[in-house]
């Protein structure tokens, strides 16, 4: 079906379904993250291990990206979306009675697999969807629900662990998923598949394709800082700030609130400059360099703040401008698989920078982490800064 084809008459309610839908799965991706430090006394395992509750699920993400592509080819990506629903309920609901930490990480790497739908089918049948004319607008709002998930996660999963205990917790933000699937249900009337091909041979090509995998690299960059600051900081702000676990979950939730202005803004800004993508990419690590140097000497809450402030701003600003530079340079007919490579790429970072960071944590130090954060802002710019535009 073409994009044209798939407009529906209530585009706006189908985009607030795919939203809620993906803003339910990004909450409980980093549930653990405000409340990691129960993680590790009631399993008695360190803070590597503890990271692997984060990355587990985008280990998940990863091995089923290119093979969940395949599938969005080739069937209606509503049905795949509500299978998606309901698989990632039944892995949310079994991480309940999960006995031991390995079933319980099981659990998520299930949940995880889920991801390419509840996220990439989604973000192609809000694209696909919404007017022509507002398409870009459409997908940007979509794309927030990233950070608008991770807020709620970080600022509600102290208070809520009171409440229900750190089970709950895990669990409770499969709700928000379940409750947008009805207004995806009523706003989406019409089959709608992905129009690209995603062929083993063109995904070779777009994977040896120089300024693809460059724009890749840097992405992976941008991701694996996203999620080391996510996933570590609430620990930071109570071991060195020492701040109580749900003020540093309020301020941990600063980090993705950033993210609902600086992913649409990102791209606004490429759009006002010429349609540049790469002084904005560059840009947006060159903010998170000053937010690693400011969060690793920060004694206060007020400086701690605004070093997560910038960070959110610096990690998140060039996510959007990714997807539309990725598909501007890659090879005729391969947009599609181009699309995969990044995805596929940023989802390795997101699942490495928890467990690298924990580990640097446990056998150095934060500030051994905090470094780490500044290699990958150096890699996220040297990756882009030679590319062409076009």
């Amino acid at each position: 079906m073409s994009p044209e084809s798939a407009v529906t008459r209530r585009p706006w309610v189908a985009l607030a379904g795919c939203f809620l839908v993906a803003t339910g799965f990004n909450a409980y991706v980093f549930a653990p993250a405000s409340i990691i430090a129960t993680f590790i006394e009631v399993f008695g395992i360190d803070k590597p291990a503890a990271g692997l509750s984060i990355s587990v699920v985008f280990l998940g993400w990863a091995v089923f990206q290119i093979p969940s592509g395949f599938l969005m080819d080739r069937y209606d990506n509503r049905r795949l979306v509500g299978v998606g629903v309901v698989v990632f309920l039944g892995a949310a609901l079994g991480g309940l009675a999960a006995p031991t930490y390995p079933t319980f990480l099981g659990s998520r790497f299930v949940a995880g697999a889920t991801a390419v739908f509840l996220w990439t089918a989604n973000a192609s049948i809000v694209s696909q969807s919404a007017p022509p004319a507002r398409r870009a607008l459409a997908t940007s709002l979509f794309v927030a629900s990233a950070p608008a998930g991770i807020t709620v996660a970080q600022a509600v999963g102290p208070p809520l662990q009171n409440l229900v205990g750190w089970r709950g917790v895990v669990v409770a933000y499969a709700g928000i998923t379940v409750c947008g699937l009805p207004l995806f249900v009523w706003a989406l009337e019409e089959p709608i598949r992905n129009d690209t091909a995603l062929s083993a041979a063109k995904f070779a090509r777009a994977l040896g394709d120089r300024r693809v995998l460059a724009i890749a690299t840097s992405s992976f960059c941008a991701y694996s800082l996203f999620v080391f600051f996510n996933s570590w900081m609430p620990t930071y702000a109570t071991e060195v700030i020492g701040v109580d676990v749900g003020t540093a979950g309020a301020l941990a939730a600063l980090l993705p609130a950033m993210g609902l202005a600086a992913r649409p803004g990102g791209g606004w800004l490429s759009d006002r400059i010429g349609g540049r993508r790469r002084p904005v990419i560059a840009a947006a690590f060159l903010l998170v360099g000053p937010a690693l140097v400011l969060a690793a000497v920060a004694s206060s809450i007020v400086g701690f703040a605004a070093a997560l402030v910038l960070a959110g701003v610096g990690s998140q600003l060039g996510t959007g401008v990714f997807y539309v530079f990725v598909e501007e340079v890659s090879p005729d007919a391969s947009g599609g698989t181009s699309l995969a490579v990044l995805m596929t790429l940023s989802v390795v970072g997101s699942l490495l920078a928890p467990v690298i960071a924990g580990w640097l944590v446990e056998v150095a130090s934060w500030t051994a982490a905090f470094g780490f954060g500044g290699l990958l802002v150096v890699g996220g710019i040297v990756a882009v800064v030679p590319l062409s535009e076009a």
